[in-house]
Protein backbone atom coordinates (compact mmCIF):
# COMPACT_ATOMS: atom_id res chain seq x y z
CA UNK A 1 0.00 0.00 0.00
CA UNK A 2 1.71 3.29 -0.97
CA UNK A 3 2.42 5.71 2.14
CA UNK A 4 -0.28 8.47 0.81
CA UNK A 5 -2.80 5.91 1.03
CA UNK A 6 -1.95 4.88 4.63
CA UNK A 7 -1.76 8.66 5.28
CA UNK A 8 -5.23 9.31 4.34
CA UNK A 9 -6.30 6.45 6.77
CA UNK A 10 -4.13 7.47 9.78
CA UNK A 11 -5.40 11.16 9.41
CA UNK A 12 -9.05 9.44 9.10
CA UNK A 13 -8.72 7.66 12.05
CA UNK A 14 -6.77 10.44 14.05
CA UNK A 15 -9.76 13.24 13.42
CA UNK A 16 -12.37 10.10 14.37
CA UNK A 17 -10.35 10.00 17.44
CA UNK A 18 -10.40 13.59 18.94
CA UNK A 19 -7.54 12.13 20.59
CA UNK A 20 -4.60 9.89 21.38
CA UNK A 21 -4.26 6.73 19.43
CA UNK A 22 -1.60 4.12 19.95
CA UNK A 23 0.82 2.81 17.30
CA UNK A 24 0.23 -0.47 18.41
CA UNK A 25 -3.07 0.60 17.46
CA UNK A 26 -2.89 2.07 14.10
CA UNK A 27 -0.52 -0.84 12.81
CA UNK A 28 -3.47 -3.65 13.74
CA UNK A 29 -6.24 -2.03 12.14
CA UNK A 30 -4.15 -1.22 9.29
CA UNK A 31 -1.91 -4.51 8.76
CA UNK A 32 1.15 -2.62 9.24
CA UNK A 33 4.25 -2.34 11.05
CA UNK A 34 4.94 -0.05 13.85
CA UNK A 35 8.05 1.63 12.24
CA UNK A 36 5.75 1.96 9.41
CA UNK A 37 3.16 3.89 11.15
CA UNK A 38 6.21 6.06 12.32
CA UNK A 39 7.22 6.98 9.09
CA UNK A 40 3.87 7.67 7.61
CA UNK A 41 3.21 10.05 10.68
CA UNK A 42 6.38 11.54 10.08
CA UNK A 43 5.68 12.39 6.33
CA UNK A 44 2.13 14.07 7.44
CA UNK A 45 4.33 15.87 9.71
CA UNK A 46 6.84 17.54 7.12
CA UNK A 47 3.01 17.86 4.63
CA UNK A 48 2.13 20.84 7.79
CA UNK A 49 -0.08 18.31 9.64
CA UNK A 50 0.72 18.68 13.63
CA UNK A 51 0.42 15.30 15.58
CA UNK A 52 1.49 15.11 18.66
CA UNK A 53 3.55 12.04 20.37
CA UNK A 54 3.50 10.53 23.64
CA UNK A 55 5.48 7.67 24.72
CA UNK A 56 2.36 5.58 25.99
CA UNK A 57 -0.78 7.35 24.58
CA UNK A 58 0.70 7.27 21.09
CA UNK A 59 -0.43 10.12 18.17
CA UNK A 60 -3.01 13.15 18.10
CA UNK A 61 -3.73 15.09 15.87
CA UNK A 62 -3.75 18.85 16.46
CA UNK A 63 -5.06 21.64 14.61
CA UNK A 64 -6.10 24.76 15.94
CA UNK A 65 -9.75 25.69 14.61
CA UNK A 66 -8.55 29.35 13.61
CA UNK A 67 -9.54 29.70 10.38
CA UNK A 68 -7.22 32.77 10.09
CA UNK A 69 -4.50 29.90 9.96
CA UNK A 70 -5.92 28.53 6.49
CA UNK A 71 -3.80 30.77 3.94
CA UNK A 72 -0.49 29.00 5.21
CA UNK A 73 -1.97 25.82 6.30
CA UNK A 74 -3.89 24.87 3.07
CA UNK A 75 -1.47 26.35 0.71
CA UNK A 76 1.39 24.03 2.02
CA UNK A 77 -0.80 21.03 1.99
CA UNK A 78 -2.06 21.25 -1.48
CA UNK A 79 1.13 22.29 -2.85
CA UNK A 80 1.90 20.60 -5.68
CA UNK A 81 -1.00 18.24 -5.27
CA UNK A 82 -3.56 20.25 -7.86
CA UNK A 83 -3.14 21.35 -10.88
CA UNK A 84 -4.76 24.85 -10.25
CA UNK A 85 -2.52 26.85 -8.46
CA UNK A 86 -4.52 27.80 -5.09
CA UNK A 87 -4.73 31.36 -3.84
CA UNK A 88 -6.44 31.37 -0.19
CA UNK A 89 -7.69 34.76 1.30
CA UNK A 90 -9.47 34.70 4.83
CA UNK A 91 -11.86 37.27 5.65
CA UNK A 92 -13.10 37.64 9.42
CA UNK A 93 -16.80 38.59 8.42
CA UNK A 94 -18.34 39.60 4.99
CA UNK A 95 -21.48 39.89 3.33
CA UNK A 96 -20.78 36.85 0.94
CA UNK A 97 -18.07 35.73 -0.60
CA UNK A 98 -19.38 35.00 -3.46
CA UNK A 99 -19.45 38.76 -3.71
CA UNK A 100 -16.01 38.99 -2.32
CA UNK A 101 -14.40 36.78 -4.98
CA UNK A 102 -16.34 39.16 -7.72
CA UNK A 103 -14.74 42.78 -6.16
CA UNK A 104 -11.03 40.51 -6.00
CA UNK A 105 -12.07 39.55 -9.93
CA UNK A 106 -13.31 43.26 -10.83
CA UNK A 107 -10.37 44.73 -9.11
CA UNK A 108 -7.68 42.93 -9.32
CA UNK A 109 -7.90 40.49 -12.30
CA UNK A 110 -7.54 37.68 -10.25
CA UNK A 111 -6.46 34.12 -11.77
CA UNK A 112 -7.58 30.88 -11.26
CA UNK A 113 -7.38 29.37 -8.07
CA UNK A 114 -8.72 32.23 -5.94
CA UNK A 115 -10.21 31.02 -2.83
CA UNK A 116 -12.47 33.11 -0.22
CA UNK A 117 -12.52 32.21 2.84
CA UNK A 118 -15.16 33.88 5.70
CA UNK A 119 -15.14 33.10 9.71
CA UNK A 120 -19.16 34.30 9.07
CA UNK A 121 -21.20 35.61 6.67
CA UNK A 122 -24.04 38.39 7.37
CA UNK A 123 -25.52 38.72 4.10
CA UNK A 124 -25.40 35.23 2.21
CA UNK A 125 -27.24 33.71 -0.41
CA UNK A 126 -28.24 30.39 -1.56
CA UNK A 127 -29.76 29.23 -5.02
CA UNK A 128 -32.83 30.68 -6.06
CA UNK A 129 -32.26 33.99 -4.04
CA UNK A 130 -32.65 32.59 -0.70
CA UNK A 131 -30.90 33.33 2.36
CA UNK A 132 -28.01 32.03 3.80
CA UNK A 133 -27.51 32.26 7.48
CA UNK A 134 -23.23 31.61 7.99
CA UNK A 135 -22.60 32.08 11.64
CA UNK A 136 -18.87 31.54 13.04
CA UNK A 137 -18.17 27.87 13.10
CA UNK A 138 -19.07 26.54 9.88
CA UNK A 139 -16.73 26.74 6.53
CA UNK A 140 -17.96 29.36 4.14
CA UNK A 141 -15.92 29.99 0.79
CA UNK A 142 -15.80 30.60 -2.64
CA UNK A 143 -13.47 28.92 -5.01
CA UNK A 144 -13.27 31.12 -8.58
CA UNK A 145 -12.40 28.67 -11.67
CA UNK A 146 -12.08 29.56 -15.28
CA UNK A 147 -13.28 26.44 -17.24
CA UNK A 148 -11.72 27.22 -20.87
CA UNK A 149 -14.92 25.98 -22.77
CA UNK A 150 -18.76 25.33 -22.60
CA UNK A 151 -18.99 21.44 -22.40
CA UNK A 152 -18.82 19.85 -18.57
CA UNK A 153 -18.95 23.54 -16.79
CA UNK A 154 -22.23 22.76 -16.05
CA UNK A 155 -21.26 19.62 -13.68
CA UNK A 156 -19.24 21.88 -11.84
CA UNK A 157 -22.10 21.73 -9.16
CA UNK A 158 -22.22 18.44 -9.66
CA UNK A 159 -18.52 17.42 -8.43
CA UNK A 160 -18.45 20.00 -5.78
CA UNK A 161 -21.46 18.22 -4.23
CA UNK A 162 -19.23 14.76 -4.90
CA UNK A 163 -15.92 16.46 -3.34
CA UNK A 164 -18.02 17.44 -0.11
CA UNK A 165 -19.61 14.18 0.34
CA UNK A 166 -16.36 11.64 -0.23
CA UNK A 167 -14.84 14.10 1.79
CA UNK A 168 -16.98 13.84 4.94
CA UNK A 169 -17.15 9.75 4.37
CA UNK A 170 -13.64 9.32 4.10
CA UNK A 171 -12.54 11.66 7.31
CA UNK A 172 -15.32 10.79 9.52
CA UNK A 173 -17.36 7.65 8.70
CA UNK A 174 -20.41 9.22 8.45
CA UNK A 175 -22.76 7.83 5.68
CA UNK A 176 -24.08 11.34 3.65
CA UNK A 177 -25.90 11.45 0.42
CA UNK A 178 -26.62 13.59 -2.12
CA UNK A 179 -29.42 15.15 -2.53
CA UNK A 180 -30.04 16.67 -6.43
CA UNK A 181 -28.46 18.56 -7.39
CA UNK A 182 -25.79 18.85 -4.86
CA UNK A 183 -27.33 18.84 -1.43
CA UNK A 184 -25.18 16.88 1.11
CA UNK A 185 -27.90 15.36 3.72
CA UNK A 186 -27.62 13.36 6.48
CA UNK A 187 -30.51 11.18 7.47
CA UNK A 188 -33.03 13.84 5.45
CA UNK A 189 -30.78 17.00 7.11
CA UNK A 190 -28.94 19.20 4.83
CA UNK A 191 -25.25 19.18 5.51
CA UNK A 192 -24.20 21.70 3.01
CA UNK A 193 -25.26 23.64 0.27
CA UNK A 194 -24.03 24.56 -2.85
CA UNK A 195 -24.17 28.15 -4.86
CA UNK A 196 -22.83 27.75 -8.40
CA UNK A 197 -22.44 31.39 -10.60
CA UNK A 198 -20.75 32.58 -13.10
CA UNK A 199 -20.08 35.31 -16.46
CA UNK A 200 -20.84 33.96 -19.82
CA UNK A 201 -19.77 35.97 -22.87
CA UNK A 202 -20.87 34.98 -26.07
CA UNK A 203 -21.84 31.55 -24.81
CA UNK A 204 -18.77 30.81 -23.01
CA UNK A 205 -17.61 31.06 -19.53
CA UNK A 206 -15.42 33.92 -18.19
CA UNK A 207 -15.44 32.59 -14.72
CA UNK A 208 -17.32 30.36 -12.42
CA UNK A 209 -17.61 30.83 -8.97
CA UNK A 210 -18.46 27.67 -6.62
CA UNK A 211 -19.80 28.77 -3.38
CA UNK A 212 -19.64 26.01 -0.50
CA UNK A 213 -21.40 26.35 2.69
CA UNK A 214 -20.74 23.44 5.49
CA UNK A 215 -22.33 23.35 8.41
CA UNK A 216 -19.47 22.14 10.80
CA UNK A 217 -19.55 23.91 14.81
CA UNK A 218 -21.97 26.56 13.86
CA UNK A 219 -25.12 26.87 15.80
CA UNK A 220 -28.60 25.86 13.60
CA UNK A 221 -31.58 27.69 14.33
CA UNK A 222 -33.97 26.58 16.13
CA UNK A 223 -36.63 26.75 13.35
CA UNK A 224 -34.77 24.90 10.53
CA UNK A 225 -33.38 22.07 12.62
CA UNK A 226 -35.27 19.62 10.80
CA UNK A 227 -33.91 20.17 8.09
CA UNK A 228 -30.73 21.21 8.87
CA UNK A 229 -27.60 19.52 10.88
CA UNK A 230 -24.02 20.11 11.52
CA UNK A 231 -21.16 17.90 11.66
CA UNK A 232 -20.57 18.77 15.45
CA UNK A 233 -24.26 17.47 16.35
CA UNK A 234 -23.41 14.18 14.23
CA UNK A 235 -20.46 13.31 15.79
CA UNK A 236 -20.90 14.70 19.28
CA UNK A 237 -17.81 16.48 19.11
CA UNK A 238 -15.95 20.11 17.48
CA UNK A 239 -14.34 19.03 14.50
CA UNK A 240 -11.26 20.58 13.40
CA UNK A 241 -12.11 22.55 9.83
CA UNK A 242 -9.06 22.87 8.17
CA UNK A 243 -8.24 19.23 7.52
CA UNK A 244 -11.90 19.52 5.97
CA UNK A 245 -11.20 22.55 4.21
CA UNK A 246 -7.88 21.10 2.76
CA UNK A 247 -9.23 17.78 1.60
CA UNK A 248 -12.78 19.34 -0.07
CA UNK A 249 -10.48 21.60 -1.88
CA UNK A 250 -7.95 18.97 -3.20
CA UNK A 251 -11.21 16.81 -4.50
CA UNK A 252 -12.90 19.51 -5.95
CA UNK A 253 -9.74 20.55 -8.07
CA UNK A 254 -9.00 17.19 -9.07
CA UNK A 255 -12.61 16.52 -10.31
CA UNK A 256 -12.78 20.14 -11.81
CA UNK A 257 -9.72 18.66 -13.62
CA UNK A 258 -11.45 16.11 -15.24
CA UNK A 259 -14.13 17.65 -16.20
CA UNK A 260 -11.63 20.15 -18.31
CA UNK A 261 -10.30 16.71 -19.71
CA UNK A 262 -13.74 15.38 -20.59
CA UNK A 263 -14.20 12.46 -18.03
CA UNK A 264 -17.35 13.90 -17.29
CA UNK A 265 -18.88 10.44 -16.66
CA UNK A 266 -16.39 9.30 -13.89
CA UNK A 267 -17.87 12.49 -11.59
CA UNK A 268 -21.44 11.54 -12.83
CA UNK A 269 -20.62 7.92 -11.49
CA UNK A 270 -19.56 9.06 -8.17
CA UNK A 271 -22.95 11.14 -7.79
CA UNK A 272 -25.07 8.27 -8.66
CA UNK A 273 -23.09 6.40 -5.86
CA UNK A 274 -23.87 8.92 -3.32
CA UNK A 275 -27.17 9.68 -4.27
CA UNK A 276 -29.93 9.60 -2.43
CA UNK A 277 -32.53 11.30 -4.86
CA UNK A 278 -32.43 8.43 -7.69
CA UNK A 279 -35.25 5.58 -7.09
CA UNK A 280 -37.53 7.50 -5.16
CA UNK A 281 -40.61 9.11 -6.35
CA UNK A 282 -40.10 12.80 -6.48
CA UNK A 283 -42.03 16.56 -6.90
CA UNK A 284 -39.39 18.73 -8.82
CA UNK A 285 -40.66 22.15 -8.30
CA UNK A 286 -38.84 24.07 -11.23
CA UNK A 287 -39.53 27.81 -12.35
CA UNK A 288 -41.62 27.57 -15.22
CA UNK A 289 -42.94 24.09 -14.15
CA UNK A 290 -43.26 21.13 -11.74
CA UNK A 291 -43.37 17.43 -12.59
CA UNK A 292 -44.05 14.38 -10.26
CA UNK A 293 -42.85 11.20 -10.92
CA UNK A 294 -39.60 8.39 -10.20
CA UNK A 295 -36.27 9.89 -10.63
CA UNK A 296 -34.57 7.43 -12.63
CA UNK A 297 -31.33 9.08 -13.69
CA UNK A 298 -29.19 12.03 -13.84
CA UNK A 299 -28.34 13.38 -17.44
CA UNK A 300 -24.47 13.89 -18.85
CA UNK A 301 -25.31 17.77 -18.42
CA UNK A 302 -26.53 17.35 -14.72
CA UNK A 303 -30.62 17.45 -15.59
CA UNK A 304 -32.27 15.06 -13.48
CA UNK A 305 -34.07 12.30 -15.52
CA UNK A 306 -38.03 11.85 -14.35
CA UNK A 307 -40.61 9.26 -15.22
CA UNK A 308 -43.99 10.49 -15.09
CA UNK A 309 -46.47 7.95 -14.41
CA UNK A 310 -47.49 7.67 -17.94
CA UNK A 311 -44.28 6.65 -19.01
CA UNK A 312 -42.89 10.16 -20.37
CA UNK A 313 -39.21 11.03 -19.54
CA UNK A 314 -38.84 14.87 -18.53
CA UNK A 315 -35.75 16.54 -17.46
CA UNK A 316 -35.22 18.94 -15.32
CA UNK A 317 -32.58 21.44 -15.17
CA UNK A 318 -33.08 22.92 -12.07
CA UNK A 319 -35.69 23.08 -8.96
CA UNK A 320 -36.41 22.25 -5.42
CA UNK A 321 -36.80 18.38 -4.89
CA UNK A 322 -39.68 16.91 -2.50
CA UNK A 323 -39.87 13.24 -2.44
CA UNK A 324 -43.41 11.58 -2.12
CA UNK A 325 -44.20 8.72 -0.03
CA UNK A 326 -46.39 6.92 -2.08
CA UNK A 327 -47.42 4.75 1.17
CA UNK A 328 -49.53 7.46 2.36
CA UNK A 329 -51.46 8.46 -0.66
CA UNK A 330 -48.86 10.53 -2.05
CA UNK A 331 -48.32 12.65 0.73
CA UNK A 332 -45.25 15.14 0.70
CA UNK A 333 -43.08 13.46 3.37
CA UNK A 334 -39.96 15.95 2.78
CA UNK A 335 -40.31 19.33 3.35
CA UNK A 336 -38.30 21.76 0.38
CA UNK A 337 -35.24 21.97 2.04
CA UNK A 338 -32.94 21.40 -0.72
CA UNK A 339 -31.33 25.15 -0.64
CA UNK A 340 -31.14 28.39 1.05
CA UNK A 341 -32.45 27.42 4.18
CA UNK A 342 -30.25 29.18 7.44
CA UNK A 343 -27.16 27.01 7.60
CA UNK A 344 -26.94 26.25 4.34
CA UNK A 345 -26.04 27.60 0.76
Amino acid sequence: MMHGELGAKILSRLIRAGGFVRGSELAKELGVSRATVHRVIEELREMGYAIESHPRKGYRLVVGDELSMAPQYVMELLRDKVKVRPLLHFIDACRSTQDIAELFIKEAGVREGLIVLAERMTAGRGRMGREWYAPPGGLWFTVLLKPPRMRGFQLLSIAAGVAVAETIRELYGIDVKLKWPNDVVYKGRKVCGILVEGRFEADRPQYVLVGIGINVNNEVPEEVRDVAITLKEILGRNVPRLPLLTKVLMKLFNYYQLLREGRLEEVLEKWKRYSETLGKRVKVIGIMETVTGTAVDIDGDGSLVIETDDGERVRMYAGDVIYVDEDVGGEERSKRGSSGEPGTK
